[in-house]
């Protein structure tokens, strides 16, 4: 018999790191109590909140015998996350980011997909919403039922949702794509089978003290789902905000950001994934030309060309590339202004090429 989601038979662990999020706090903790699938395990790791927060999440628990608290000295978000999964009694487990604010009904309808769809992993659609609780028109990041003048609570109506089913190899191509890549490669619009964190009898840890450690742990855990549920609708708000990790270190993003880029590409490799290796190697060795535009020190940019040269030299030259591919890598590593130079020409006859056949 199809098991639901009212059924509320298995449990799902909820990890919540918290670190400096007092302002956020309560709204991000209120949403997930208000869950429509009520068999909760709600874990806050306060991972050495210098405010008010570890008392907050004390406060929760004295309330909600669903909720646990862990308090631990400050390691990073990855460390805070990886001491909630060591806990996890759950068979699901799901990540809430602490100034983030969820759908009351977020957690029932991704267990109702997966279970429907006999899928390992379900994931929802994203909501960008500003610093004040207010939604961002962001291209397909908002399906138009959120009013912007209006703050979210995780009680607003939603719309139509469609459910696709995709395989490993299918999700894992989302990454590659603009409109797909941040549902895909985040850690915290998912619902994850516990089963997934386990590789050859090991349980998959986020890095310790890396920036953009979903990169280096997400489509491992994607490959080991086998099969996924996507759901249209934008069910996780996702707040934008100066303060934040990401914001704070936008500019030293992109090591870690090659450094998960080869990983991935190791990884499909040993996995007999050409077609992903390819598609990960493309977008990496693009992400350094497009860094190293982007960046204008000039100890960045000689390291950005170290990471460039390794690239090319260890991975991009042993496969088989358009011509026209190969003349712009090459030329990237005579100069940037000799790659802007052939790109040029390239655009240009692209262009005269297209108007040819058109008339």
């Amino acid at each position: 018999m199809e098991k639901r989601a009212d059924d509320s038979t298995e449990l799902i662990s909820v990890i919540v790191p918290i670190y400096k999020v007092e302002k956020y706090l309560r709204e991000c903790v209120d949403s997930i109590l208000r869950q429509t699938y009520s068999s909760l395990e709600i874990i806050l790791v306060d991972d050495g909140s210098p405010d008010r927060c570890g008392k907050i999440a004390d406060e929760y628990a004295s309330k909600d015998p669903r909720v646990k608290v862990i308090h631990r000295e400050n390691g990073g978000l990855s460390e805070a996350r990886n001491s909630g999964l060591r806990e996890a009694t759950g068979i699901w487990v799901v990540f809430v980011d602490s100034d983030d604010v969820i759908h009351e009904k977020m957690i029932s309808t991704l267990y109702d997909a997966a279970v429907s769809t006999d899928s390992r992993m379900a994931w929802c659609a994203i909501c960008e919403i500003s610093e004040d609780g207010y939604p961002i028109a962001s291209g397909d990041r908002n399906d138009g039922t959120l009013s912007p003048n209006k703050k979210v609570d995780g009680r607003e109506k939603t719309g139509e949702c469609s459910v696709s089913v995709l395989t490993g190899q299918e999700a894992e191509k989302q990454l590659y794509t603009m409109s797909g890549n941040q549902q895909c490669l985040v850690a915290w619009n998912k619902l994850y089978h516990k089963d997934c964190f386990y590789e050859n009898g090991e349980l998959v840890f986020y890095p310790p003290g890396k920036i953009f450690e979903d990169g280096y742990t997400t489509y491992r855990l994607i490959y080991q789902a086998k099969r996924i549920a996507v759901l249209s609708q934008p069910l996780y708000y996702y707040r934008q905000r100066e303060g934040s990790i990401m914001a704070k270190n936008a500019y030293r993003i992109y090591e870690p950001a090659l450094e998960a880029g080869l990983l991935r590409m190791d990884f499909y490799k040993s996995h007999g994934e050409k077609e992903l290796y390819l598609m990960e190697l493309n977008m990496t060795i693009y992400s350094v030309i497009r860094f190293y535009a982007r960046i204008t020190v000039r100890k960045e940019r000689k390291n950005l060309r170290r990471w460039f040269g390794k690239i090319y030299r260890d991975y991009f030259v042993k496969e088989h590339w358009p011509l026209a591919k190969r003349i712009r890598m090459k030329a990237f590593q005579v100069g940037y202004p000799c790659y802007r130079l052939v790109s040029s020409f390239e655009s240009l006859y692209n262009r005269l090429r297209h108007s040819t056949k058109v008339h």
